[in-house]
């Protein structure tokens, strides 16, 4: 379970993903592979950017409160599970007449990374993330050309090649703790007969 910074460490926990797979081909250096948004790339050839976020319960953990595994004296507020989209763009540095051709050749190999990886184990987790047990979840997102264009158009900006992702099974922990009510450690009955 992460803490208030889980969407920037499931992003960066990508990212390094991508830095790891990604170097040296097709892309030279990973420090050119980072969380930005894709109007605004500067010296990116891959960038990462999570649009939206959303509350998605898929593990069937409701609100309310709960046993705290941290002092059993308190409760603690159902964790906040996240689903974020993302979308992946390649920005290359290459003349006009190679530039379309190794852009598409980036994507392709980020897509096959995804593919390939659809669960980021928890080792491999930035942050407060990499406490959890159970890995981060990454696919392919359907994304039309009407979707692509609304995401593109907000900034004026012409379209690059991109695709989309969603990210799932990270939740944000809560702060609302309230103490432990005591529990019953034993009960007496009488029992008395009506005549």
């Amino acid at each position: 379970m992460g803490d208030y910074n889980a969407v920037s460490e499931a992003g960066l926990s990508l990212v390094e993903l991508f830095r790891r797979e990604m170097t040296p081909q097709p892309i030279a250096r990973p420090e050119t592979i980072g969380l930005c948004m894709p109007q605004e790339p500067e010296d990116f050839q891959l960038t990462v950017w999570i649009y939206l976020m959303e509350e998605y319960n898929d593990t069937g953990m409701t609100a309310g409160y709960r046993s705290d595994p941290a002092n059993l004296q308190q409760e603690r507020y159902a964790p906040m599970q996240l689903r974020c989209h993302g979308l992946v763009t390649a920005h290359s540095k290459a003349p006009v007449q190679g530039r379309l051709p190794d852009e598409y050749r980036i994507l392709g190999r980020a897509m096959q990374i995804i593919r390939d990886n659809p669960v980021i184990p928890p080792e491999r987790l930035e942050g407060s993330l990499a406490a959890d047990q159970t890995g981060l979840q990454v696919t392919h997102a359907r994304m039309g050309m009407e979707e692509l264009s609304k995401v593109w158009n907000t900034a004026n900006r012409m379209y690059k090649p991109s695709f989309g992702i969603v990210i799932s099974s990270f939740s944000i922990e809560s702060n609302r703790i309230r103490s432990a009510g005591t529990r019953v450690a034993s009960a007496t009955i009488d029992l008395v007969q009506k005549k």
